[in-house]
């Protein structure tokens, strides 16, 4: 008997030859992909400066708050020290630099009662997140237009390795837990405080600012704070 003879298929059509990206079009996504990282890196960056000058302001208000809860507490006199000595051949100094803050209180004799003079650091200090400082100019320049009184500034043996007295800014606390300008009793109670996100080159006194990112908050008579948390807010309070 005869074998049935196979089925005829048609013949396959000849594969399609796919087109392939050009040099110019892969140089092309290339460039589209930099750009994209480097606006994302840009924006990190800035995102990451606001985080830093949001918990410095936390922090600094807590630490406010921990030196009127000491004046009160104990019926003295207590200071929010701020790091001042500029001194870049001192690396502890320069890091320190406008952004080294720590609580100082008078000295009092047996009875915890207060002596009228020498002060001493009473708590562990507190650095604020890196390229964050205290503003001294813009600080001032605020409290100027609002009324309220201005930071001082005293020499104190600080927490570190050397022995030697540190200029330090100070805002004061009396017992009663009043911000006071101790050097002018004229000026209405309270104080202002401007945090800035910014650089400091060697040799100068001020951080250069970043992008106009700074915040901040006034203390009133009461204690109570006013929190700036923009740059306009700072701007319109001046």
């Amino acid at each position: 008997m005869r074998a049935n003879p196979l089925p005829e298929f048609p013949p396959l059509p000849p594969p399609r030859r796919r087109a392939g990206f050009t040099l110019v079009e892969i140089m092309a996504v290339m460039m589209v992909i930099a750009i994209l990282l480097s606006v994302a890196a840009v924006g990190i960056q800035s995102i990451d400066r606001g985080q830093a000058t949001t918990t410095a302001l936390s922090v600094t208000e807590a630490l406010f708050d921990e030196v009127r809860s000491a004046a009160v507490g104990r019926g003295i006199r207590a200071r929010l020290l701020i790091h001042k000595e500029l001194d870049d051949a001192d690396e502890e100094d320069r890091e320190r630099y406008l952004s080294y803050m720590c609580m100082a209180v008078e000295g009092t004799n047996q009875a915890g009662e207060a002596q009228g003079g020498g002060w001493k650091v009473d708590t562990r200090a507190t650095k604020l997140p890196t390229g964050v400082y205290f503003s001294i100019e813009e600080s001032e320049r605020v409290a100027a237009a609002i009324g309220v009184g201005k930071p001082g500034t005293m020499s104190i043996k600080l927490p570190g390795k050397s022995d030697a007295l540190k200029e330090c800014y100070y805002f004061e606390f009396n017992s009663e837990g009043v911000c006071v300008d101790s050097e002018n009793a004229a000026l209405d109670p309270g104080a202002v405080i401007v945090l800035i996100s910014g650089a400091r080159p060697r040799g100068e006194e001020e951080p250069t600012l970043l992008k106009n990112n700074k915040v901040g908050f006034v203390v009133w008579r009461n204690g109570r704070t006013s929190v700036f948390r923009s740059p306009e807010q700072i701007d319109r309070a001046q």
